[in-house]
C-alpha cells in the first residue's frame, strides 16, 4: 500500500511538502523527520484515503502508540 506524508513548512514561502512511502513504517519515519525538522501539520494518508495527523500521529511518532497499516493508532 502506498502512503503520502505531507507537512507545511514554517517560516518559508515554499508551501506544503509531500513525500511518498511504500509501507507504514517508512511513512512514520518520514513523518518523524518532518516533525523533527520543525514542519507543521504533518499527516500520513494511505491510498484508501484514510488519514492520521495531529496528536494521534505525534503519539505514534514518539512511540507512545503504535500505528497499524490502515493508519490507526493503538
Amino acid at each position: 500500500m502506498a502512503y503520502i506524508v505531507t507537512a507545511d513548512t514554517v517560516g518559508l514561502a515554499i508551501g506544503p511538502v509531500s513525500e511518498t512511502a511504500n509501507d507504514v513504517n517508512e511513512a512514520l519515519n518520514k513523518a518523524r523527520q518532518m516533525a523533527e525538522d520543525g514542519m507543521a501539520n504533518v499527516s500520513i494518508t494511505n491510498e484508501s484515503g484514510r488519514k492520521i495527523d495531529g496528536d494521534e500521529l505525534m503519539e505514534c511518532v514518539s512511540g507512545k502508540k503504535k500505528i497499524t497499516d490502515d493508519l490507526r493508532a493503538v
